[in-house]
C-alpha cells in the first residue's frame, strides 16, 4: 500500500525549516516500490504548473494586435455592407407598395403630400406657413409622417397597410445620417417625390419641380420606364427627368458639402421603381448647392 507523505528537510541556521525544504514523497509499506501507475498519478498531481515566460506573453499580445489590425477594418466594411443591404431591401419594399397602389388604381400613381419638405414660415400652420422637416421652426410633432390627422396622404399613410403591410421599420435606413424625429431613435429617414416638394406647397405650374421632385402627384402613368420618342429635344428632357427619384436616403448638408449615409453616397428608388446606388461624387453633383445657391437641405 503506497501513500503520499510530506517531509520537511533540514532546518536552516535560524532553526526554522525553509519552505523550499518541504517536499512530497511517495512511500510504500514493507519497503515495496511504488507502482508505475501510482508514480504517474503522483507526478501529475504534484507537478508544478507550467507558466508563460515574458517573451511568450509579448509574442501572444503582438499576434492578437496584428489580427485586430487585419480583421477590424474588414468587420467594419462587412457591417456597412449589411446595413446597405437592409436599406436596399427597404426601398424595394416601398417600390413594391407604390407598384401595388398603381396596379389597384388602374395605372394611377399615389398622391402624396409629405412633411419631409423644406417647409415655409413658422408655427402656427396656415396661410403662408407650411410645416416641413427641413425647417427647425417646426417641431417633430408637426412633421410626424405617421400622423394620419395632420398628414393623411403622407407616403406611409397612403401605402400602409393595404399596399405594403404594417412594418413601419422599412422607412428607416440603419446607416441614416438624418431623419425624423430630430431627437431620439429615428423612425423615418427617406425623402420622397411628394406633390408638395420641395417647399411644402404644391405648384402645378412649375413643371421642373414637379418632374424632378414632386411626381407622386396622383397622375395616370402608362408605364414606369422612360419611353424615348426619337425627338432629340423631347428625349433629352425625358432623360433629364429620369434622373429624378421616387424615394431616396436623406442626406446631411454641411455648408456646400453633401454627405450620404453610405460612404457619402445614397441609395435611391428611381422613377422606374428600381433601387440604385449613387456614390458620393454623384450625390454631391445631384444635391449640392448650385450656382444659384439651390440644393437639397436634407
Amino acid at each position: 500500500m503506497c501513500d503520499v507523505v510530506t517531509k520537511v528537510g533540514a532546518a536552516r541556521p535560524d532553526g526554522h525549516a525553509g519552505r523550499s525544504d518541504t517536499r512530497a514523497v511517495a512511500e510504500c509499506g514493507n519497503g515495496a516500490r511504488p507502482s508505475v501507475a501510482f508514480l504517474r498519478g503522483f507526478s501529475r498531481k504534484h507537478a508544478k504548473p507550467a507558466a508563460f515566460t515574458l517573451i511568450e506573453l509579448l509574442v501572444v499580445v503582438a499576434v492578437i494586435a496584428l489580427l485586430m489590425v487585419i480583421l477590424v477594418p474588414g468587420l467594419g466594411r462587412a457591417r456597412e455592407q449589411a446595413r446597405g443591404t437592409v436599406c436596399m431591401s427597404n426601398l424595394r419594399q416601398i417600390g413594391v407598395g407604390i407598384y401595388n397602389y398603381w396596379t389597384v388604381h388602374d395605372g394611377r400613381l399615389p398622391y402624396v403630400e409629405s412633411p419631409m419638405t423644406n417647409g415655409i414660415g413658422s408655427p402656427p400652420a396656415g396661410g403662408a406657413s407650411v410645416p416641413g422637416f427641413g425647417n427647425p421652426a417646426w417641431s417633430d410633432a408637426d412633421t410626424n409622417p405617421f400622423d394620419r390627422t395632420r398628414w393623411p396622404t403622407s407616403l406611409p399613410n397612403v401605402l400602409m397597410p393595404q399596399h405594403m403591410g404594417s412594418a413601419a421599420g422599412v422607412f428607416v435606413c440603419p446607416s441614416a445620417v438624418n431623419g425624423w424625429p430630430r431627437s431620439g431613435p429615428r423612425a423615418y429617414t427617406y425623402r420622397e417625390a411628394a406633390a408638395n416638394q420641395p417647399n411644402g406647397r404644391r405648384d402645378p405650374l412649375n413643371r421642373y419641380n414637379i418632374e424632378h421632385f414632386g411626381f407622386l402627384d396622383g397622375r395616370m402613368l402608362r408605364q414606369f420606364r422612360m419611353a424615348l420618342t426619337g425627338d432629340p429635344i423631347r428625349d433629352a428632357m425625358e432623360e433629364s427627368f429620369a434622373r429624378a427619384v421616387a424615394v431616396r436616403d436623406m442626406i446631411l448638408r454641411e455648408g456646400d458639402s453633401i454627405r450620404g449615409p453610405h460612404r457619402g453616397g445614397v441609395f435611391v428608388l428611381d422613377r422606374a421603381l428600381e433601387v440604385r446606388f449613387r456614390d458620393a461624387t454623384e450625390t454631391q453633383a445631384d444635391l449640392a448647392p448650385n450656382g444659384f445657391g439651390q440644393g437639397a437641405a436634407f
